[in-house]
């Protein structure tokens, strides 16, 4: 927690770039730009970043040019991205952006998505405050379309990280292994000497994932990642969104195996890593492969089902997730759709359980009901 004696004056204040990557954001772009220009941070220098859209976001950016908004595009689709899906080559555009900006700090914020007046403020106290910090981010609140809190919630930061604020390479890789990546990128704050030190996204490599390697790359150089325990940014759910395209049928296991796998490769990053984190991250990754298993049950590829099924099922496993519900679950309907192949009945269960994931999804999108 930053003291008030830490609180800059106006006349301290250092400037901050706010970095927008957007893709026919029209429907939403303008509500993201209202909130930072209702910071309470003054000194603010924003620009959008409009990767060749097709509809009305470049006249939303220029509605905004009085207020000192800026519009750019970047450049087009590399050609290495041209057969794969649409949202591959996302993050060129949130890389252009970033040298777009002015500032010694550079926000990295998405054009769906809302922000409490005080993040910039909190951000650059942050930064101020602890200069081996290389990036700052906030905890999220997930909403809709309609700007309403959803099922989905707050997010919070692991229980072994509560009450502290920053953290070395060792803790964040040990805490990404044991719950996934808990860092929100359209909350982050970066210093551009920092990004010039540790270079840009590798999407080329990691694809949907890359920015998570971006973060561990930071950290893994010496620098800081601090995480303000608060729910600064307001994170917008929707199905336009390249996480809900990318997951939709996903056959091949979470891109944030590829970056985790990176680092575990490298014998200085084994002496740090916990074996029981470890042990859980290899349980997490049988569980992907399980739902990956349920996306080949539904086209009707059983026997690419039952290979990838067999490499899931394992008693240790199992009892690894014996205190985590939700991940227990996973594997018993491994467990269930591994019997089914057997039985001639993979294609059919995979569609049932399809449709009832399916439905949970759609029910963690529903707007929260009052009083809770």
């Amino acid at each position: 927690m930053v003291s008030d004696s830490q609180v800059l004056s106006q006349q301290q204040l250092p400037l901050v770039s706010v970095c927008i990557p957007a893709y026919n954001a029209e429907a939403t772009l303008g509500k993201t730009l209202e909130s930072l220009l209702s910071q309470d941070y003054p000194h603010l220098d924003i620009v959008v970043s409009d990767n060749h859209s097709t509809d009305g976001t470049k006249a939303v950016v220029q509605s905004f040019a009085e207020r000192g908004v800026r519009y750019c595009t970047p450049p087009k689709r590399p050609e290495w991205a041209s057969d794969l899906p649409s949202y591959v080559g996302a993050y060129i555009n949130s890389a252009y952006v970033l040298t777009q900006g002015r500032a010694d700090y550079l926000c990295l914020f998405h054009s769906d998505d809302l922000y409490e007046p005080s993040i910039v403020r909190r951000q650059v106290e942050m930064m101020q405050a602890y200069p081996h910090v290389g990036a700052v981010f906030t905890l999220l609140q997930t909403i809709g379309e309609d700007d309403r809190p959803i099922n989905m919630g707050t997010s919070v930061l692991p229980k072994e990280l509560r009450g502290r604020s920053r953290f070395d390479f060792p803790t964040l890789l040990n805490a990404v292994l044991a719950h996934s990546n808990f860092l929100a990128t359209p909350s982050v704050m970066l210093r551009q000497s920092t990004l010039e030190q540790v270079g840009s996204f590798d999407e080329r490599r990691f694809f949907t994932s890359a920015d998570l390697e971006m973060w561990l790359r930071i950290a893994y150089q010496g620098y800081e990642i601090a995480v303000i325990d608060q729910p600064l940014l307001k994170y917008r759910i929707s199905q336009r969104q390249f996480g809900g395209q990318y997951n939709k049928l996903r056959t091949t296991l979470a891109d944030i195996f590829g970056v985790l796998d990176h680092y575990l490769s490298q014998s200085d990053v084994q002496a740090m890593v916990q074996p029981q984190r470890l042990e859980f991250y290899q349980t997490q990754r049988a569980a992907d492969q399980v739902l990956c298993a349920m996306h080949l049950l539904v086209q009707g590829k059983t026997v690419e089902a039952r290979g990838l099924l067999q490499h899931a099922m394992r008693v240790r496993y199992f009892s690894t997730a014996l205190n985590h519900p939700r991940l227990l679950a996973r594997l018993i309907v491994g467990a269930c759709f591994w019997l089914s192949t057997r039985l001639g009945l993979g294609t059919l269960l995979g569609r049932l359980v399809y449709r009832s994931y399916q439905r949970d999804l759609q029910r963690r999108r529903q707007p929260l009901r009052e009083g809770k």
